[in-house]
């Protein structure tokens, strides 16, 4: 039962999942073990890396529902005009949030051995729409942390808030809360990585997918189809 589960500890090898340092189980929304392991603590905020990307996807759906954004085919070129290079490749005025989100905006990738040289540019929102255009938007699956981070300076560019705010206003009824999040040179949140959270916000944000974008008030926060859409297999 969720009661007796609540009481258990979960003791791990010290062999086993080196790397471990908190481990959050929850049953039907409710959290029944919370363990730290190593001298970590389980309430701890900690950097989440590039889970920061699935809470982007949220909020870019949490922007639609709060009618920020009319939807994924909304052009890149319209939301960000003076972010784009000065004689832009036309294919990438094709590109879209959906494009995006996908992680196929046939833009040269910055993660990878590319990060380095994109993360020691002075305009990181510039630099990934300024990378060559590989393919025309829409083909192949190319994993890229500058698309997030583009998701980030939209939000940005159309509420005049900063994403940390926006994150913490539109998810707060889910209980996700982003304790602290790295800011680009340029001044926008980092929309793919250095984000930190607490277990229990990481739960939360899970919970939040499982209920298809229903807070445990009953609050829908994303669209309806959202979270299925989500799962939708677009490229290989």
């Amino acid at each position: 039962t969720a009661a007796a589960a609540s009481q258990c500890r979960v003791n791990l090898p010290d062999m086993t999942f080196s790397t471990l340092r908190t481990l959050h189980v929850a049953i039907d929304g409710e959290i029944v073990v919370a363990n730290g392991y190593r001298g970590a603590s389980p309430t701890e905020a900690t950097n989440v890396k590039s889970v920061s990307k699935t809470l982007m996807g949220a909020m870019v759906g949490a922007a639609i529902f709060n009618d920020v954004l009319s939807g994924v085919d909304e052009h890149v070129a319209d939301l960000l005009p003076t972010a784009l290079p000065a004689d832009p490749d036309p294919r990438l005025r094709q590109l879209t949030v959906g494009h995006l989100l996908s992680m196929q905006s046939g833009l040269r990738r910055t993660s990878g051995q590319n990060y380095g040289a994109w993360v020691a540019s002075e305009d990181w929102t510039r630099s990934a729409l300024s990378q060559p255009v590989e393919a025309a938007p829409g083909g192949q699956m190319r994993y890229s942390t500058g698309n997030t981070h583009v998701l980030s300076a939209i939000l940005e560019t159309l509420t005049g808030q900063a994403s940390y705010t926006l994150a913490n206003e539109w998810l707060a009824p889910a209980g996700i809360v982003v304790a602290d999040w790295m800011t680009s040179p340029e001044g926008v949140a980092f929309g793919g990585n250095q984000i930190a959270m607490r277990p229990e916000a990481l739960v939360a944000l899970g919970e939040l997918y499982r209920n298809g974008g229903v807070a445990p008030t009953g609050e829908r926060l994303l669209p309806a189809g959202w979270v299925a859409d989500s799962w939708r297999v677009r490229a290989h």
